[in-house]
Parts: structure tokens; sequence; C-alpha cells
């Protein structure tokens, strides 16, 4: 929230703002038959005046307005309306010089949700906050910052009422450059939450989180010898305590220790999440991950977003925050376009059945909206993710992830409920290289990475990472205690060969293991490679890659890859790259060898000054002992510039997947008739197997800058897909910017 309130004290002086009024229309047709239409009206205004009182005093005012109407009808003819009406003043104090700054502020937005502004509609938010940063040059940074916030309504007796009040302390430091590096990162932030309408009426929060890195880096041996060391560590205690007013369930977020994400991996259930922090931050804006409606859907379908909790406390729902109203979206409330796992690993996940999925507006003036995915039943594990295996309905468009959390429902038998946890990742490496000749290079690589959940000391930690440098022992034997170590070691030499030629060769193995014996395993990998680039026009690179892994110190699988990769320039502006590839893996567990064969190429020019295109092929072959499959797939682009106002591109491309054809072609076209008006046309067409299904999607818009100041934009789209059903949207939208 702070990061909020300060962001507009950038502002330039003087009285700035915009307003917008935007009107959209969409219709949707099943076989004919109307089966939704829906009309939307919004207006915005924002003001803005920013003004000193004297050289280190300022004041800033802002104004916010919002009225938005909405009215939906269904195939039933069935009309549901909504309303909303808000005005949110806001007036912040600021202090200060580039070395200090003092600041607060008040603001209070008041919201009706129908047409006639009445109490029995109307609700209050009033936001308080105090914020003094201290920035010496060269000396740690120190921020006290104290926020507090009020929910009401009007009515008799209320059925909003709530408020918090949060403390909260911030240091950071960086070391000034040179061959010691050091900087840490310290919150701190003490809650109080008042809910006397719920049975939780009163919550504390209690948290910290200490980052720190530490690092020495140096060269030997006249230069030919570096080094480097690097520690780094993150620690977080959470404390939580609940005061209850009679026995029953409460409704709890679990506290994250990570966030995670990975877009369409080929087995959901076997698959190792890479971190995605912005997933747990709080701070509600884009991670980048689009769910939102796109033809075709498989582009934003099968995100599999995750987050780390402790498995000692049970969890029953996960909620997914995303920065649109998805209050209509008919695709992802339904439980059958969601999949939903668990994991003690990252690595192996089981699936979880849902028993419904809703949505719920959180908070409208900021976007902020999401996803209620509750399970059958409540799970322990470390690790939960959710898949979509849909995208929104049509006219949600870009909507975007902002969050996730976990919750669960705990038995409240006494008056307070207390919840703590600790975690602990560290991680250690060190990294060398020599080089006793000028061709030829040596390099070792060591890193180990502890992360630690609910143990006993910080002590123990720091020193039970140096004990598994050489073991693979725990001394912590606390009974929620959690421990998981990842080892990685590594050396790599580079020789130049000829002038023509570079050899390299790598050896690698990865161990992870975890006190529970839950997981432990190891990957050694080996890698040749050869480049050569004889002439400037032309270069290739051939590598050759053996990986085996264990499981519990046994053989798993075993990997065996060739990949030849070529680069060349046919003609001044023609160049194309082949890469070749050849996989042969075996699996211990199911005594099964698959072979994948691919090529894969690129070829783009510049034809002449005005006329690009690229041309891009992929074939593939993928056999085990009992199946076999080819893929083959072509696309063509071509771009055409007659001049600096004009732009007119095509694109045609064609996939086969074991005789099941598709394609796929395009026109756009983008246009400046008129130094103040632009014109962009975009039509796409697809015939796809299975099915078969065949889409035609018509998109446009134009945009007139009435003045520099102020444009005005009409957008339309149709699309048509015709599969066992022949279904139709229409969308028409009008808005008129102004800024000042």
């Amino acid at each position: 929230m702070s990061l909020f309130i300060l962001a507009p004290l950038a502002h330039a002086q003087g009285l700035n703002g915009f307003f917008d009024m935007s009107k959209n229309n969409s219709k949707q047709y099943e076989d004919g038959s109307r089966t939704l239409s829906s009309d939307t009206l919004n207006r915005n205004l924002y003001l803005n005046v920013h003004e000193p009182i004297t050289p280190v005093l300022s004041y800033q005012f802002n104004l916010r307005t919002n009225y938005f109407d909405s009215e939906t009808t269904d195939a039933l003819d069935i009309t549901s309306k909504r309303y909303v009406r808000s005005i949110e003043p806001a007036l912040d104090l600021i202090l200060g010089n580039p070395s200090y700054s003092l600041s607060a502020g008040i603001r209070r937005r008041e919201q009706w949700t129908a047409a006639h502004m009445n109490n029995d509609n109307r609700k209050t938010n009033e936001y308080y906050y105090s914020r003094f940063s201290l920035s010496p040059e060269l000396l740690p940074s120190l921020t006290l910052q104290l926020d507090r916030q009020r929910n009401y309504d009007y009515l008799t007796p209320r059925a909003v009422n709530n408020s918090n009040s949060v403390y909260s302390i911030n240091s950071a430091y960086d070391l000034p450059s040179g061959d010691l590096k050091f900087r840490y990162t310290v919150n701190y932030s003490y809650a109080i939450y008042n809910t006397p309408l719920t049975l939780n009426n009163k919550t504390i929060s209690d948290n910290f989180n200490g980052t720190y890195n530490i690092g020495y880096s140096g060269r030997f041996w006249q230069n030919r010898a570096d080094y480097s060391l690097g520690y780094q560590g993150n620690y977080s205690r959470n404390r939580t305590e609940q005061f209850v007013t009679q026995t029953g369930t409460v409704l709890n977020k679990r506290i994250p220790f990570g966030g995670f994400h990975k877009y369409n991996p080929a087995d959901p259930a076997l698959v190792t999440l890479d971190p995605k922090g912005d997933l747990i931050n709080t701070i509600f804006s884009s991670t980048g991950i689009n769910i939102g409606f796109i033809i075709p859907a498989s582009t934003n379908t099968n995100h599999n977003i995750g987050i780390l909790v402790s498995p000692e406390n049970s969890v029953d729902r996960l909620y997914i925050y995303v920065n649109k109203d998805v209050s209509g979206d008919s695709n992802l409330k339904n439980i059958s376009n969601w999949d939903v796992y668990k994991s003690t690993s990252n690595s192996t996940w089981e699936k979880i059945d849902i028993k419904e999925v809703t949505t719920v507006t959180v908070d409208d003036v900021n976007n902020i909206y999401r996803y209620e995915i509750k399970f059958l039943s409540a799970h322990n594990a470390s690790y939960f993710k959710v898949v979509n295996l849909a995208t929104s309905a049509l006219g949600l468009t870009d909507v975007f992830v902002t969050e996730i959390e976990a919750l669960g429902t705990d038995q409240a038998d006494e008056e307070k409920l207390i919840d703590a946890s600790n975690s602990f990742t560290q991680q250690l490496g060190f990294n060398t290289s020599l080089r006793p000749t000028s061709k030829l290079t040596f390099a070792l690589n060591y890193t180990i990475d502890r992360s630690d959940q609910n143990m006993v000391s910080v002590v123990n930690s720091v020193g039970g990472i140096v004990e598994n440098i050489f073991s693979d022992s725990f001394r912590d034997d606390k009974w929620n205690f959690r421990s998981t170590i990842t080892r990685g070691y590594s050396a790599s030499t580079t020789w130049l060969t000829h002038r023509f030629l570079a050899t390299s060769f790598r050896v690698q193995r990865n161990e992870s293991f975890d006190n529970k014996e839950e997981t432990d395993t190891a990957s050694n990998s080996f890698n040749l490679s050869f480049f050569t680039e004889p002439i400037p026009t032309l270069n290739a690179n051939l590598s050759l890659i053996r990986s085996d892994n264990f499981s519990f110190d046994d053989k798993s699988s075993t990997n065996d890859s060739v990949l030849l990769s070529i680069g060349s320039r046919l003609y001044r502006d023609l160049n194309m790259i082949t890469d070749i590839i050849y996989t042969n893996a075996y699996s211990f567990d199911s005594e099964t060898t698959s072979t994948t064969q691919q090529i894969n190429g690129t070829l783009d020019a510049l034809l002449t000054r005005k006329l690009s295109g690229t041309f891009t092929y992929h074939v593939s072959r993928t056999m085990s002992d009992s199946t076999a499959s080819d893929s083959k797939d072509a696309s063509v682009f071509i771009t055409y510039r007659p001049g600096k106002l004009i732009n007119l591109s095509a694109n045609f491309k064609i996939t086969d997947s074991d005789g099941e054809t598709s394609t796929a072609e395009g026109i756009l076209l983008d246009w400046l008739p008129l130094p103040a008006v632009r014109l962009n046309a975009n039509y796409q067409h697809s015939d796809s197997e299975p099915g078969p299904v065949r889409t035609d999607t018509i998109n446009g818009y134009i945009i007139w800058y009435v003045t520099k100041f102020a444009d005005v934009r009409f957008i339309n789209s149709y699309s048509k897909q015709v599969d066992n059903k022949e279904t139709e949207n229409y969308s028409m939208s009008a808005s008129l910017n102004c800024r000042f």
C-alpha cells in the first residue's frame, strides 16, 4: 500500500490529470441463438495538484472518481445490472531533502454499488499513513512507517466493519563496489487486524524478514586465474495470534515461503517449477502470466502456478488473484477447466479433486479480483499448484495473474490461536577459472543450497550448511523441522584446438535430498562440444551429451543426445539456422526406450528494401517400444512496408501431427492515412484437427488523435468458431481519453 501512496509524489508541479470514458457492447451466439450480451459504460476522472509550500515542504492533492454501469443478458433473457460509483480524495504532505524525508497522508474512498447513491449501498474506506525515511550517504538506510485503514458500511446492523494498523521498519545497505561485496535488507512489521463481525475478531501478525549477500572475488597468477566466493541467505519468521469469540472453524491464510511457475510442461505430474517470487509479494501487479481469452486458446493455457507452504498445516483451497473483473467468466468457473496438484518435493505431483470454483471481487477500485478454488478435502503438503486448462471467457483478454495464496480451515477450540513458523534459505558457492595459456581454460564450480523450515536456531542452520558440504547428515531433530539440500559440482575446459576449431568438455553432478527421506535424487551429465567458424558466413556447433539420473541411489534413467547447429549467411541479407537433434532415453523403472529425432530450421531474408520474410520449419519423430509419433510444421511470415505510414504483413502456418493437419493464415494492415488517424485491421483464419474446428477472427481499431492531449478510439472484433456447434462473438467499443 505504501508504494501506491508514494508513487504519485514524483508528479510534476501544478495541476495535471486525465479523463477517460469507454463504452463496450458484446454479443455471443450459438447456432444462431443469442446466449449472452453485455453493455458497459465506464468513466474515470483523476486530478492531481502538487505544489511547494517552502523549499523543503510541499503538498499533494489527488481526486479520483469512477462511474461504472454494466448490463448483462443471458440466454433466458434474464438481465442483471451492476453499478459502481466512487469518489476518492487524498492529501499528502512531504517534508525532506535527498538525505531524509517525512511524509504523511490521508485518503477517503466513498463507494456506492447502485445507481442511486444512498447509505443502503454505501461503503467507506479510510486510510492514513506516516513515513520517515533516512538515506545517509555510504551508510545504511532506515525507513519507519505507520499505516492505518478502516472499512465500514452504513447498514444496521453493519455487514462490513474492519480495521487494521501496520507498523513497519526497513533497513538496507550495499557496500560500495570493490573486491568485497556485502549487502543486506531487513524488514519488520507488526500488524493488528480488527474484524469484530467474524469469529476471529482480532488478529496480530508479527513478521520479520532479512536477506544478506556476502561475496569476495580476486585474481592471481598474473591475472591468468580468478576466483569468487559467495554466501547469501534469507531468514523469515512469522507469528500470528488470532482471538476468537467462540469455538468453531476459522479460515486462515498459510504463510508462503515461495512462489513458482512453469508454462506448458510436457507432463504436469513430472515437472519442477521455476521460482517466481512476485507471485507472493502482496503487491497485486501483473506477473506476466496471462490466462485471458485468445485464439488459439493454447497460447494462454497450461500455466502451472505454485506456492510453497509448511506441510504442518492443511490446505483446502487456493486463491488465484487477477487484475480484471472475472465475475462474469463462465469458462474458469468450471471445475473441469482447472487441475490442482500437491507435492512434497516440487518434482513429482499428485492430483487433487476440486469441489468448486468461484470468483470474488476483492477491490474493484484497484482492480484486484480472484478465483477461489476449493478442494474436495484438505491436504498436507509442501507444494501446491493449479493448472488452467482453458482461458477466461470471451471479452476477458489480457487477464494477468498477480498473486497466489493457500488457505486452510482450522478448529478454534480456545480463545486464542497461535501459529508460528520460520524458514532459512542459504546458498554457498565457489567459482574459479584458470588460463595456463591463451588457448586453454579450466573452470571449477561448486554450489550448495540449504532450505530449512522450523529449525531450532539460525546458528544450527549456518553450521549445518557447512557440514553438508562434506556429509548428508542433519543435526536438528525437531519434530516439524524440514530441510532440503541441493548440491552442484562442475568442471569444464575450453581448448582452442585450431584457429577454426574450439573444443569444450564439461562434467556436472547435481544432488538433492532432505531430512525426511522423501527426496533423494542425483544426476551426472557429460557434455563434449566442438565449435567451428571456418569463414565469417558459416559456423557450426556439435554437442554430445550423456545424462544419468538416480533416485535413492538406484539409476532411474539414461539420456544420450547429439545436437548439431549450423548458422550461415547464404547471401547479403539471407540468413539460415538449422538444428539437428537426436535423443535416446532409457527408463530403468519401466524398462522402456524412447528415441527422438528432430530437425528445426529458420530462414530470414530482406528480399527488397520494402519486403522481408521469415520461413521456419520443424520435423520430429518420437519412437518408443510400443508407440511412434510424427510431427511436422512450417510457417511463413512476410512483411511489406511501402512507406513510413503503412505496414502490411501476412502469415501462413501448417501443422501435421500423426496425420492430423491444421492450417492457419492471416493478414494485418497498420496504416496512418492522415497524421492524426491510425487504422489497424487484422484477419485470421484457421482449420484444425481433430474436430475439425474452423475459426475466423477479425479485429480492427481506429485511433483519432484529436489534439496532443486527447484521442478517440473505436475497436471492433468478430470471431466465429465452427465444430460440433457454431459460436459467434461480436464486440464493439469506443473510448475517449483526455490528458491535461
